[in-house]
């Protein structure tokens, strides 16, 4: 049975006719390397959506390969913000439609600034949230950037030396 984010996320890649699918993960897939092992790919194929307020209130959304942190003060520098901060889960899913942990890197609202990471963009093809952790998303890259019209940086943190 599907969930109101993952029929949502099927209309868009009906509607846009995409290069996507709805991977089902009878299981769960609550980490990145559960998703992984789930779809027999490597972490980095994994990609999170995550959710940031700027200082105005403005949405920030920061789709990075899901072992990696994001670097608040470089998201926000890519967003030309003065500082973000993680939204809290109730704001993820009235902001976005959907929850904290499964949040789709397509169909995010108009006035969202994306950011995606440089290695994000990189990759050709990539897994992410589908409106709940019992489906992946399978997607192109340049669809992401593409239908979010979003800004391509470097947003990790850089490794500890």
């Amino acid at each position: 049975m599907s969930s109101p984010g993952t029929s949502r996320v099927q209309a868009v890649i009906d509607r846009l006719d995409l290069d996507a699918e709805l991977i089902s993960t009878p299981q769960g897939v609550p980490t990145v390397e559960a998703a992984a092992a789930a779809l027999g790919v490597a972490a980095d194929r994994i990609i999170k959506t995550l959710v940031f307020i700027g200082p105005a209130g403005e949405l920030v959304v920061a789709i990075a390969c899901g072992a990696d942190k994001v670097d608040r003060h470089k998201l926000a520098e890519a967003a030309s913000l003065p500082k973000v901060r993680i939204a809290p889960p109730e704001d993820v899913r009235s902001t976005t439609g959907y929850p904290a942990g499964g949040v789709a890197p397509i169909d995010l609202p108009e006035d969202a600034i994306v950011v995606v990471d440089a290695a994000v963009a990189g990759q050709a093809e990539l897994y992410g949230g589908s409106g709940d952790d019992l489906h992946m998303l399978r997607i192109q890259s340049a669809d992401i950037v593409r239908l979010n019209r979003a800004t391509i940086a470097r947003i990790l943190r850089d490794p500890d030396p």
